[in-house]
């Protein structure tokens, strides 16, 4: 029997931001904060599929991706329906057409990135350009 190395998905805000940030390395054409998950050639992504050619994530579509999160992408007339969480931490149902999802749960992913990396909302650089996503991220990581 051969051993096969499985890489465990990373779990504290440090690790995380470090793997968003190798990630974004290794694949720089699709970083772009302009799209939480734009998908070139599919509506999902699964955790374990690398981004094809023309896809863009922003660092939260990143974020989500390297958690175990399946990125969904529906054209922009379809939606469904997700949780979100509000500023004060409180759940609430809404329509997407673009989401993260694990399970039968749907999730915004600007939610599941926040969780992963220890944001609070106030603290969030969702809207921000590459450069400064790339210095928070790196701030996290500890590098």
């Amino acid at each position: 029997m051969t051993d096969t190395e499985v890489t465990p998905k990373p779990e504290t805000p440090a690790t995380v931001a470090a793997a968003v940030l190798d990630a974004i390395e290794a694949q720089p054409d699709v970083f772009h904060m302009d799209h939480w998950a734009f998908l070139a050639e599919a509506l999902r992504l699964a955790p374990e599929e690398a981004p094809v050619c023309g896809s863009l994530l922003c660092a939260a579509g990143w974020t989500a991706h390297l958690t175990g999160w399946t990125l969904v992408s529906l054209p922009e007339e379809e939606q469904a329906e997700v949780t979100g969480t509000d500023d004060d931490g409180d759940e609430y149902e809404t329509l997407a057409s673009v989401y993260a999802e694990r399970g039968e749960e749907r999730r915004l992913i600007c939610d599941v990135a926040a969780k992963a990396l220890g944001l609070r909302p106030s603290e969030t650089f969702w809207y921000v350009d590459e450069p400064t996503a790339l210095k928070r991220l790196r701030e996290i990581a500890g590098r």
